[in-house]
């Protein structure tokens, strides 16, 4: 019988969206977090069919802005940007964004950090989006996208968001982690981009469309 989930203890923001299509990206993630530098938490979201405290989420993450905050003194070490703290029974991974918040993600024991770059840049995209922040260059590159296939598993249909086109595969990209695989596509416009699917499916463009 799975357990409900503990109910939540402030009002949903279209943060906790952003944070929950995070979660459901990231495989072995059952919590994230946003928080300022000060500790306190914007907003959350957990996994679906996961049972786990608020109070503890809320906590754990003001803990890792600490961390942070106390770690980007040390200008020997440089600026900040990605903390991995893997556990016995949970692990962590904290991620730096602009105006001194920071992104915290709890995972289970064993879960795999190899899938959460593409995942942390559609995120930060969204967030820098919604709280009108603007990202260091290079971040926020990568955007969720839905994908169909052929019977080859190669893309013929592209949609994001309101916006669904046709696509004509050029070539497959090299260079990818394992079990990943990507493709350069052009668009019914005539624009190219890169298409890359991750473990579950989950699939990703380097370029906006429209």
């Amino acid at each position: 019988m799975t357990a409900a989930p503990s109910p939540r203890d402030q009002a949903e923001s279209a943060f906790a969206t952003i944070l929950g299509e995070l979660v459901r990206r990231i495989p072995g993630a059952l919590a994230a977090a946003l928080v300022d530098w000060d500790g306190e938490c914007v907003d959350y979201a957990v996994a679906r069919r996961i049972q786990i405290d608020p109070f503890d989420i809320k906590v754990a993450a003001a803990h890792w802005a600490i961390v942070v905050h106390e770690i980007s003194q040390r200008k020997a070490l440089g600026a900040v940007q990605t903390i991995v703290c893997r556990g016995d029974r949970r692990s962590f991974i904290v991620r730096e964004l602009p105006e001194r918040y920071a992104l915290v993600i709890l995972l289970r024991k064993r879960a795999g950090f190899v899938s959460v770059t593409r995942a942390f840049d559609a995120c930060e995209r969204a967030l820098a989006h919604e709280a009108a922040w603007t990202l260091p260059k290079g971040h926020g590159i990568w955007i969720p996208v839905e994908v169909e296939t052929d019977d080859r598993s190669r893309p013929i249909w592209l949609t994001t968001g309101a916006i669904s086109c046709a696509v004509e595969v050029l070539g497959a990209l090299t260079r990818l982690r394992r079990r990943e695989r990507g493709f350069r596509v052009r668009l019914a416009s005539g624009g190219e981009l890169n298409l890359v699917r991750e473990v579950g499916n989950r699939w990703y463009a380097d370029e906006k469309l429209g």
